[in-house]
């Protein structure tokens, strides 16, 4: 996939995510918490989600992978919904789901 931006991937993946049952908020790393704090804080669930998916990109310029860092409710199954997850980014970014990593940083 060469025709979208990394944001705007990001963004679609992280509007597609945020809809898996299961899926509190995404969870961007400590990087971006830090880098947050020196601007002013986002409205709303999922509303800031530099960090949470990170683009990764082949030689070429060709999307190759995707890292999504989610919180899961508790009454949710963690690796069930990682796997949801996974599925429902991948169908987003047009990448089979094996290219897709996610990390569940927390249960709520």
């Amino acid at each position: 996939m060469r025709t979208r931006h990394a944001p705007a991937l990001s963004d679609a993946v992280a509007e597609a995510v945020l809809g898996v049952p299961g899926v509190a908020c995404l969870r961007p790393g400590l990087r971006s918490l830090l880098r947050a704090s020196v601007t002013v804080p986002s409205a709303g669930r999922g509303a800031d989600t530099r960090g949470a998916v990170l683009v990764t990109f082949d030689s070429g310029g060709t999307v190759s992978g995707l890292r999504v860092d989610v919180v899961v409710r508790a009454q949710h199954q963690a690796a069930r919904t990682a796997r949801a997850v996974a599925a429902a980014a991948a169908a987003a970014a047009a990448l089979p789901p094996e290219a897709v990593r996610v990390n569940v940083t927390g249960i709520v």
